[in-house]
């Protein structure tokens, strides 16, 4: 038999096995090499090297069910069809498969044909000079402080510039939504490192977890406070809870330290509140720990070298808290606020609610185009839950079709005209959920 001939029996026989091949979700969990899309099973591993948006997306859904976030980042169907030959399997039968939600796939077309025609919705050419404004202040400004001694001015300003950096430059980026180009949006990712962040983490809490599960009460990360903060209904109650209206701010300035430090606990064990990052992305482990140590290195340790007083150490904090409170206050303010959706058991919103309610409900847009331009577009949270994919500079152009289709399904779509409108109702919302409930459930 011709070596040709013998390779096509093999592929009939691999196609007929496959066919039969049945999984459970619980058996694609212990197959990092495995992902779900619909009701089929594919072999990850085998497809990430072709995936034109780069092979870490891939690799964070290895042993995952990847079929919402497919759509939302593709703004498309699954192209069954095109993607047979990395079929495995089917779901096994007493398993219910998530199906796409089409009247989400209808508003992506909508969208679509809002954007300027060959852009794909990817980054124009103006974000770059702002990016590159950006973040050349970021470097400039942390260089003169090393050449000249820290300046508490300074200090505060940096803090700001690498908030700016991570709402404008690695949030796009890690989204895929700079380029079409996967090594752009990579190394630009990359900048999360850059700031004291790190990427497979970011990835991992954002697209693999917020994203697809925005204030779900069990699988949120965002939405576990440990006993901090109560932030959801199934949360226990705790005295301090009365005040954590009052304390919310300050916290959210002191989170940085968390982020630059406690979070290397996650790295090292490599998952992101107790969910294990998939061993497929097990490539990124030894280089995310090594830009962790350059951080370090850079940011805390060749300052103290250079100028080791207390001065350098009050410095260093307030660039972290001036970040930290920044970045914190935007995203929290984006998800708490009055009529909040929550997903799940004692939530608002069941887990089988559609894709577009679920997203939709759950987030809140505050003030303007203005704004988006400063915030990378991240004061439109309803646009960007929906279509993560697409760069910010759109969010304000089709937020008005996004909002009248979205209020036609019957859903809700809150837009505060201010941030202190949106401050305001965070805090109202903090109050009512730090009281002591009738039944009081079992603290974290």
């Amino acid at each position: 038999m011709p070596p040709s001939a013998a390779k096509n029996v093999t592929d009939a026989g691999e196609v007929r096995a496959a066919e039969q091949a049945s999984y459970t979700r619980d058996a694609v969990s212990e197959r990092p090499d495995l992902t779900i899309v619909g009701d089929a099973v594919y072999d990850a591993k085998a497809f990430r090297s072709e995936h034109p948006g780069g092979a870490h997306f891939v690799n964070l859904f290895g042993g995952r069910d990847a079929t919402e976030a497919f759509m939302e980042y593709h703004r498309r169907a699954w192209p069954k069809a095109r993607m047979s030959k990395f079929f495995k399997g089917s779901l096994a039968p007493a398993e219910k498969p998530v199906q796409a939600d089409e009247g989400y796939l209808k508003l992506c077309a909508e969208v679509n044909e809002l954007l300027p025609k060959g852009s794909g919705g990817f980054a124009p050419w103006s974000y770059w000079l702002k990016a590159a404004l950006i973040f050349g202040s970021a470097v400039a400004v942390e260089g003169y402080m090393l050449l000249h001694g820290k300046s508490l001015s300074l200090s505060l300003a940096l803090g700001v510039l690498f908030a700016w950096i991570g709402l404008n430059i690695q949030h796009d980026a890690n989204h895929g939504s700079l380029s079409r180009k996967a090594w752009v949006n990579f190394a630009c990712g990359l900048t999360q490192d850059w700031i004291g962040g790190n990427m497979i983490l970011w990835l991992q809490e954002h697209v693999v977890m917020h994203h697809l599960h925005t204030n779900d009460v069990d699988k949120d990360p965002d939405q576990k406070a440990h006993g901090v903060l109560r932030l959801k209904p199934t949360d226990g109650w705790l005295p301090w809870h009365l005040l954590q209206h009052v304390y919310i701010l300050p916290g959210e300035a002191a989170y940085g330290f968390k982020l630059l430090f406690l979070d290397a606990i996650e790295l090292l064990a490599w998952r992101w509140e107790g969910e294990s990052i998939s061993k497929l992305a097990g490539g990124m482990y030894a280089p995310s720990i090594l830009l962790k140590l350059a951080f370090w290195a850079r940011f805390v340790a060749l300052p103290l070298f250079l100028e080791p007083t207390l001065w350098t150490l009050l410095c260093l904090s307030a660039t972290i808290c001036s970040g930290s409170f920044y970045l914190a206050f935007f995203f929290f303010i984006s998800h708490n606020f009055e009529g909040v959706g929550s997903v799940g058991p004692q939530g608002s919103l069941p887990r089988n609610a559609t894709f577009v309610q679920r997203q939709v409900e759950t987030s809140s847009n505050v003030a303007g185009a203005k704004l988006a331009v400063v915030n990378g577009g991240l004061n439109y949270q309803i646009e960007h839950h929906l279509f993560p994919r697409l760069h910010h500079s759109y969010y304000s152009i089709i937020a008005p079709v996004v909002k009248k289709a979205v209020e036609g399904m019957g859903y809700k779509y809150v837009h505060f005209p201010t941030i202190g409108d949106n401050l305001g109702s965070m805090f109202r919302h903090m109050h009512h959920m730090g009281q002591k409930p009738a039944k009081v459930a079992k603290a974290e």
